[in-house]
């Protein structure tokens, strides 16, 4: 293509910042000065490039991707910008522009207001003028990000998106009311999952009843899509992160929680989640689509959930059964087209035992037995809470402050002990910098001796931190008796053991090795909100021959 043939580009960008400035960075008025500009100094074949309302911090632009694929195909004579913000307020990325991509195809530059055009030799400045828009966009975007975080401390809304199932009040922008089109789906969803359904279960009622994925919903509601439209047999085709992002939302349970994501960097459009401690909680300030056990039973199966590889069904216990002596998940084993009499668990320490250091014993113990055991004890915890209520609450309450007071006093002594070893390590750490400083210690002996220190100091450290948290909410995690006994309201008896009744009440269960003297195996069952509960009756039993020493096994619930 011949010089005089090539195109003259007129850039003009204008951001959501600029647009505070008024008219002298308007789009039309920028087109007005470019024109001028290139009338009055002969330039050809102009055609205008334009960015309205984005950042130059980010490169990502329409209009300035289009105007570069013409740079590329060598079609380009001449660029030219009102200033040197106009193309971009990236220190880097506008000097890689001007000074690599542009000569390169032999493209001439020119910001008019700035005084630059690259075919003098007077450029000397422009880097400089570059990292001062640069500085300019680092400054605007603290000030930005100060805004936003106090409008999260105050409990308002900062990126405008609101919780799938939930609208904006037309009233008040910042108050949720339940979205009458896709409130009843979010419940579905934590109905069939606290009932023990699988995720694709869940995702083909979603599909069936034609429900909207929520980046169709958007684009049909806004115009805006984050992602690639799906075709049109993928409207309902829901992906399982966001059925899980949906079940971890505290916001369904009429709760506000802001600050959860933050910036890498003005640069990136990139985010990360922020710590639990550097969000904003504000409690009731909506109408809830879930109930508080709901969404706990929900959390809970979450914390445990696995693939099932094998079969189709989630196991009873899932999630629930641990060694009693190691502490590592209890695993089922069952051989393909067992009946499931025959199946049963083994601790997965000893499963692993090839790859781990650390030796456990089986712990065999067969799952019709196991489901025996804990429907009898059951029964029995649901029988004496029916018939003793108020006693069970005021013994119940009596043994958790009494377990909550033990714990308490371990944790304090081990943050007491955590707390005075950090000050002998700061206490080393002074008289080991002094004597560096005054040359009784080389740099070299320095570093070696402090090394180790580091490394204790760096745990210690974290350690208390968490101990003093644990302390502090101690009170909150102290059983909730009354929340067991409605429970136990809920159900006027208990036949057979389901998935949905065995999460509800049951948090873990211990299962310890067989004790060949006796033949007996002891067992725990911690209840929800209660822990292990003591009814005062003989320990729940159950026997079963054991086949590889041919002798009656009891197991116990202790």
């Amino acid at each position: 293509m011949l010089q005089a043939d090539k195109i003259t580009a007129l850039y003009c960008r204008l951001s959501q910042e600029d647009m505070q400035a008024g008219e002298s960075e308007s789009i039309q008025n920028q087109k007005l000065i470019l024109q001028r500009y290139a009338d009055e100094h002969f330039f050809l074949n102009t055609r205008f490039f334009v960015d309205d309302g984005f950042s130059g911090v980010s490169f990502e632009r329409e209009g300035l991707q289009a105007m570069l694929r013409e740079v590329e195909a060598g079609n380009v004579a001449t660029v030219i910008t009102k200033d040197l913000s106009r193309l971009g307020r990236n220190y880097l990325k506008t000097g890689e522009l001007i000074e690599i991509v542009f000569p390169e195809y032999e493209v001439r530059y020119i910001a008019i207001n700035d005084g630059v055009d690259t075919a003098r030799e007077d450029n000397e400045f422009t880097p400089l003028r570059n990292w001062f828009n640069e500085f300019y966009a680092r400054d605007t975007s603290k000030k930005i990000r100060a805004v936003k975080q106090a409008k999260a401390q105050r409990g308002e809304r900062v990126n405008g998106e609101v919780p799938y199932g939930y609208i904006a009040d037309p009233n008040d922008r910042n108050h949720l009311i339940p979205d009458p089109e896709t409130a009843h789906a979010v419940k579905q969803i934590f109905a069939m999952y606290v009932r023990g359904d699988r995720i694709c279960e869940i995702q083909n009622w979603l599909r069936d009843n034609e429900i909207l994925t929520v980046g169709e919903l958007r684009y049909r509601r806004t115009g805006r899509t984050q992602h690639p439209r799906p075709q049109l047999n993928a409207w309902y085709n829901w992906p399982e992160k966001t059925l899980y992002d949906i079940l971890a939302r505290q916001e369904y349970l009429g709760h506000t929680i802001t600050a959860k994501t933050y910036k890498v960097s003005y640069k990136s459009k990139k985010t990360r989640k922020n710590a639990e401690d550097k969000r904003y909680f504000f409690p009731n300030t909506h109408e809830p689509l879930i109930d508080e056990e709901t969404f706990e039973l929900a959390q809970k199966r979450i914390t445990t959930r696995h693939r099932p590889t094998k079969s189709d069904e989630i196991d009873l216990f899932s999630g629930l059964l641990f060694c009693g002596d190691c502490g590592y998940k209890m695993y089922l084993q069952k051989g393909a087209g067992t009946p499931e009499r025959k199946h049963a668990y083994t601790c997965g320490n000893y499963r692993n035992r090839a790859r781990n250091d650390f030796l456990c014993t089986t712990h065999y113990i067969r799952k019709s037995v196991l489901k025996e055991l804990v429907l009898a004890d059951l029964q029995r915890i649901m029988s004496y809470v029916k018939g003793h209520e108020q006693e069970f609450i005021q013994t119940a309450t009596e043994c958790s402050e009494q377990a909550m007071k033990k714990a308490l006093g371990h944790q304090r002594k081990e943050l007491d002990k955590a707390e005075a070893r950090l000050g002998e390590i700061n206490l080393l750490f002074r008289k080991l910098y002094e004597d560096n400083a005054l040359g009784r210690l080389s740099n070299e002996q320095f570093v070696f001796l402090t090394s180790g220190y580091e490394d204790e100091k760096r745990e210690l450290t974290k350690r208390t931190a968490e101990l003093k948290k644990e302390i502090d909410t101690a009170a909150e995690r102290s059983a909730d008796v009354k929340r067991f006994v409605a429970l136990v309201r809920r159900y006027t008896e208990i036949s057979e053991l389901t998935y949905e009744n065995v999460h509800e009440f049951i948090d873990r269960i211990l299962v310890y090795e067989l004790d060949k003297n006796t033949n007996t195996r002891k067992i725990e069952i911690f209840y929800s909100f209660v822990g292990k509960v003591d009814t005062g009756d003989q320990p729940t039993e159950s026997v079963s021959y054991f086949r590889q020493i041919g002798a009656d096994v009891k197991s116990v619930v202790v």
